[in-house]
């Protein structure tokens, strides 16, 4: 009865039938008869094949037989979709009729809407799939559908080389042409003068053919320089992690010798390599295992693929179906069949060879070694179906192995900090050797290629010891039969490498197969009885991070037979020593004694010269605190410097840092012990760069560099924040463990207590400069919307540096000087010499400034709402921001008026607003004036031009019969904005954002000031 439900979930996992149920069906239809002995034979046959006993013997690897099909069931008949939905299965089916081999897909900047992602889910409901294959290529077929929806080209070729820069080079080439041919002729050449410089002397023509050339190298530059800032900057937002990897150099890769490599990974991966079967500690370990209980059923659900779906990431580079994460989360009408297709194959206990064939990309780990074979780390891009698969028996094996996995190994698990918790670990023994002056040997063991030489016979052995489901453990067997994968350098293909020894790396399973082969070694070591004893008698012998091992012992002769052990469990599985990285250490008394290392026949052990780097901490007798401390900071610094050398723009060079400089600092904080001055002084570094390149202004507040950028700061957080809150982490995990650790106990009695600093932090709003604008505009300005340009507009550091200073008081106008500096008499302003040189002064009140900077500035908001409108009802739409807009624009829809002066039956005296839109279908009009004055007047300025064009509004709606509306758009100088900004934009034509004109006031508004505070004065 419960093998007959067993086998019926397998093929409908969301079935809410019980056993009893199917039991009672089964026996209605053979006492009616309602079925013939031809049609059971048919259901039958499509079940299980011609035999059922026909399955393959285990362990025997051969073609992989036709899979059993999975039709969905038709939630949604094809009437009741949608004509969106309907045409979508149409091009989904066409492109299925044409299948190519899948070239990559794109990366979607924008998520698709819901109403799309519906419709999709219901064509697809409709499109049976018999084979797990078949829906792979329904998820493809479907994401390529959708790109090219939405606007995307599939198959486009990056990299051409841009028109633009084909006509520049071309231009400088012409131009070199000409100061060659001038200069010849001015040495007294018999060429002829250029058509275009035959009114010019030669020396006047040979000037002007030189400036024209320095132009337009110096153009060539400006633009190259502003794509690749356009570009860092798009792929920052989306995958910040590549960016990263072009500043480490993995994108400047030498392209290892062809041939060389081929042969190097082939003598890995293509070895038949065996453990040895009949070693004794096996013998004895098969033994103590013999009556473990074994793994129950296991079954592949929907909330199985649900979960594993979403702790996937959506697009890490997919495998060699071109399918990327994403799209299984969307595609959430394939889960159900998806689930029973995985489920028939774990029954089959093989899948088809696709889905775990492999691209292998080689990336270099040691730039100083050069393109040497060995110097390159594997990491394999599995087909993202695989991924899945693979991740859900994962998780099931995990839960199951959790009761016999060592407690020393921290590589994988939950609720664990692994390698951090190995350096607690660490650092307790050695803390309690130096305190007790106690005996202690430590031992760091390193495979050589561990992942890639462990063989496959001894995974299986280890599944079967560990009694992990039988149908699960045929299923990894066959499935490694047929491991195969393409290597590639460069993006270049190297050569195909069957995987008959080793894991891939880069799969979900992968890291529990290794842990798995290394955990008999805990037992083994555990048996042994060495060890080093803590003061309160917990017992700590070795530590296990993967397959970093490190070995504790009381004495030489213990460390030396753990090491024997070790060494001899490593022959016996077919693994060996890395002996070039491993070392031992004697501490005698709490102190560091020289020996001869260890012999064993490959070679020595020596004991470590000066350090040894575990887990990214050197070590020595304890921790090198004062090496790590200097190694993460200089390391942070220079990530520091890398992040403001680029062309990232001013938010996400603060993110960069953030991310990338400062988990430096992180991952050793709360290990090793941070003084508060060393702390202080990193900050301070980290400030002086910031200003070094243009990123912090010198008499900025501070305070407002590191507060949260949508409260008005900067975002950046600091090198004391950090340390403080991953202490706090650490302890606080330290403390939880505690009670089920003794050694973690330990650590916390060893700890010193430490008073918290508590106190509430000063904030730059309080401050009598810096704070003044802030305080300002409280009143009259939407705060949170004032600031917001800082979070979305994406401006350079040097403009947002510039605009907060002139918030914040901190530049140096005439009047600060005078007032502040107490360096000049005179705070009268340089141009106008009428009112003291304040910013708001500069900004919104000089007359001098009032008739071309001002406007300008004002003409360039403007012109924003202006281009929006023509957009809106299809109108010519000015090519550049700078061409001034013709006065007047009309269409059979509507007619636009720029600064024109309205003819009025009765006299107004406000009569030319900035715009006018006249709709001719819904018979409106909108009146919108616009208006960049000083932050603090934004509300009497937006109430200012209501009231102005009052008169207008009744002339125009008696006059032309047409509901009127006037709009202010008013924005401070400093990008203040008032609470009813988003309201009136709306009563616009198009869709004009609060962001776009804020930040083309706030782009004028720094183009003034920079001009203006370089002046040196008109008299």
């Amino acid at each position: 009865m419960n093998r007959m439900r067993d086998l019926w979930i397998l093929r409908y996992p969301t079935s809410t039938v019980t056993a009893k149920q199917l039991v009672a069906q089964c026996s209605n239809i053979r006492k009616k008869g309602l079925l013939s002995q031809l049609e059971i034979d048919e259901v039958q046959h499509k079940c299980y094949g011609k035999e059922e006993s026909g399955r393959q013997v285990r362990g025997e690897i051969s073609s992989p037989p036709p899979e059993i099909g999975y039709i969905a069931p038709s939630a949604i008949g094809e009437g009741s979709l949608s004509a969106r939905g309907t045409d979508l299965k149409d091009r989904i089916m066409a492109k299925l009729e044409t299948w190519t081999p899948p070239s990559r897909l794109p990366r979607l900047r924008e998520v698709p809407s819901e109403g799309l992602l519906d419709d999709v889910n219901a064509a697809l409901r409709t499109i049976p799939t018999t084979t797990i294959t078949d829906t792979n290529k329904l998820i493809y077929t479907t994401a390529a559908v959708i790109s090219e929806m939405l606007g995307y080209k599939l198959n486009s070729h990056k990299g051409q080389y841009p028109p633009w820069r084909r006509r520049l080079e071309g231009k400088i080439k012409v131009a070199r042409r000409e100061v060659s041919q001038l200069t010849e002729l001015q040495k007294g050449g018999t060429k002829k003068v250029h058509k275009k410089y035959s009114k010019l002397s030669i020396p006047e023509a040979l000037e002007t053919a030189k400036q024209r050339l320095t132009a337009l190298a110096s153009r060539l530059r400006r633009y190259t320089r502003e794509i690749e800032g356009r570009r860092i900057n798009q792929l920052f937002s989306t995958e910040p992690a590549k960016v990263y990897s072009q500043w480490q150099g993995n994108n400047n890769r030498t392209a290892p010798p062809r041939l060389e490599t081929e042969q190097y990974w082939k003598s890995i991966w293509e070895k038949d390599a065996t453990h040895n079967g009949n070693a004794q500690w096996l013998v004895d370990l098969r033994a103590d295992h013999s009556d473990l209980p074994e793994q129950g059923p296991v079954t592949i659900t929907v909330a199985d693929i649900q979960e594993r779906v979403s702790s996937m990431k959506s697009w890490t580079a997919p495998g060699p179906d071109m399918v990327h994460a994403y799209w299984l989360k969307k595609l959430t009408a394939l889960h159900e069949r998806l689930a029973a297709q995985m489920n028939q194959l774990l029954v089959n206990e093989r899948h088809p060879e696709w889905l775990t064939e492999g691209r292998t990309v080689l990336i270099p780990k040691d730039p100083k070694k050069g393109p040497v074979p060995s110097n390159y780390r594997p990491i394999t891009c599995l087909s993202t179906t695989w991924k899945l698969l693979s991740g859900i028996i994962s998780a099931k094996m995990n839960r199951h192995m959790g009761q016999y996995m060592s407690g020393a190994q921290k590589g994988i698990g939950k609720n664990t900090r692994g390698a951090k918790h190995q350096l607690l670990v660490d650092r307790t023994v050695s803390r309690d050797c130096k305190t007790r002056l106690t005996n202690l040997c430590t031992a760091w063991i390193d495979y050589k290629k561990a992942y890639d030489s462990m063989p496959h016979s001894w995974i299986l052995e280890c599944l079967e010891l560990y009694k992990i489901n039988r149908t699960l453990r045929a299923f990894i067997r066959n499935s490694m039969g047929m491991w195969h994968t393409t290597l590639e350098a460069n993006s270049k293909p190297i050569a195909q490498v069957t995987i008959k020894c080793g894991i891939y790396q880069g799969d979900a399973l992968s890291p529990l197969l290794f842990c798995i082969g290394l955990n008999p070694l805990s037992e083994i070591i555990n048996k042994t009885g060495y060890g080093y004893r803590l003061r309160n008698g917990a017992v700590v012998s070795h530590l296990l991070y993967m397959d970093d091992i490190k070995l504790y012992a009381k004495s030489e002769r213990d460390i030396d037979s753990l090491i024997h052990t070790t060494r001899l469990y490593s022959n016996d599985i077919g693994m060996s020593f890395g002996l070039e990285k491993c070392s031992r250490m004697v501490t005698k008394r709490g102190k560091v004694v020289r020996t001869e290392g260890i012999e064993l026949p490959e070679g020595n052990i020596a004991d470590i010269e000066d350090s040894y780097k575990y887990l990214g901490i050197p070590q020595a007798n304890g921790n090198h605190e004062e090496a790590a401390r200097k190694a993460a900071t200089t390391k942070y610094l220079q990530r520091v410097r890398q992040v403001l050398r680029s062309q990232l723009n001013g938010k996400n060079k603060i993110r960069a840092i953030n991310t990338y400089a400062l988990p430096v600092i992180r991952y050793p904080a709360g290990v090793i012990g941070w003084p508060k001055e060393a702390i202080e002084a990193t900050d301070i570094k980290t400030r002086k760069l910031l200003t070094m390149h243009g990123g912090f202004h010198p008499k900025s507040s501070t305070l407002r560099l590191y507060a949260k950028r949508k409260e008005g700061g900067r975002g950046l957080v600091t090198v004391s924040t950090t340390v403080q809150d991953e202490t706090r982490n650490i302890h606080e995990y330290i403390t939880k463990m505690a009670p089920t650790d003794s050694v973690l106990s330990e650590y916390l009695r060893q700890q010193k207590p430490k008073k918290e600093e508590e106190g509430e932090e000063p904030s730059w709003k309080d401050r009598p400069l810096h704070g003044m604008y802030h305080r300002q505009i409280e009143e009259v300005a939407d705060i949170q919307k004032s600031y917001q340009w800082l979070d979305k507009a994406g401006l350079k550091d040097s403009t947002e540096v510039l605009i907060m200073a002139a918030q914040e008081q901190a530049l140096s106008t005439r009047s600060i000087e005078a007032g502040v500096y107490h360096t000049r008499q005179d705070p009268r302003c340089r141009l106008c010499k009428d009112a003291p040189e304040t910013i708001q002064h500069i900004t919104a009140g000089c007359k001098m400034l009032a008739g071309k900077a001002y406007m300008e500035r004002h003409n360039q908001v403007a012109g924003i709402v202006y281009r929006n409108i023509c957009a809106e009802y299809n109108l010519e739409v000015p090519r550049s921001k700078w061409e001034m807009p013709p006065r007047v624009m009309e269409n059979d829809r509507a007619k636009i008026l720029w600064d024109f002066q309205m003819q009025t039956d009765k006299m107004v005296v406000a009569n030319q607003p900035d715009i006018v839109v006249v709709d001719k279908q819904k018979k409106t009009a909108v009146v919108i004036d616009v208006a960049v004055p000083n932050d603090s007047n934004i509300r009497k300025k937006e109430h200012e031009k209501l009231e102005k064009y009052q008169g207008l509004r009744e002339e125009l709606e008696r006059m032309w019969r047409v509901k009127v509306t006037v709009v202010p758009v008013v924005i401070g100088a400093l990008g203040a904005v008032t609470p009813k900004l988003g309201e009136w934009l709306q009563q616009i034509p198009g869709t004009t954002s609060e962001i776009s004109v804020q930040k083309s006031a706030v782009l004028g508004t720094a183009k003034i000031l920079r001009r203006t505070l370089k002046l040196p004065g008109l008299w």
